[in-house]
């Protein structure tokens, strides 16, 4: 049988004398568990989450290279530091793009699941390229902080 909120209604009536006093007892009290049941199961489908009251930025430090750094021909390009978020960091990007041509010389996804992480990435540098290397953070209600740093090789 299905069950609904008519159905409490129709076993609720009285259906012989002197029973009626107990029945409607018990049956206000179903129906009180059922307006509670719904109030619950709407409760629970909230979106809200502390994600969606996160408006800060995660902090990206770059730690090597240095801005307009200066590397030979050959020299391996370290790129290190650390990034920090008040509650998660969801996705880092590390791109490299050659700034003569727009190139995009490296693109690194990492997905660290935590409030902090540290990227370690390296390179070799090339003859008459100029770097522009830029990492980009995201926590899971998309704050998204960038920052980038120029290098370049004689």
């Amino acid at each position: 049988m299905k069950m609904s909120y008519r159905w409490f209604l129709f076993q609720c009536q009285p259906r012989f004398p002197g029973g009626f006093y107990l029945k409607n007892y018990f049956c206000k009290m179903r129906e009180v568990a059922f307006i509670i049941g719904g109030i619950i199961l709407l409760g629970a489908c909230s979106k809200n989450t502390s994600a969606d009251k996160d408006t800060e930025l995660p902090v990206i430090t770059i730690s090597t290279p240095s801005n307009n750094q200066l590397f030979n021909n050959g020299q391996s390009i370290n790129i290190t530091g650390s990034i920090t978020d008040n509650t998660y960091i969801a996705e880092v990007h590390i791109h490299v793009s050659n700034t003569n041509t727009g190139a995009l010389l490296m693109d690194v996804h990492l997905y660290p699941g935590s409030n902090s992480t540290t990227f370690n990435q390296s390179l070799t540098a090339i003859s008459g390229i100029n770097y522009k290397i830029q990492i980009i953070a995201k926590d899971r209600a998309v704050n998204e902080a960038r920052s980038s740093v120029e290098a370049s090789c004689n």
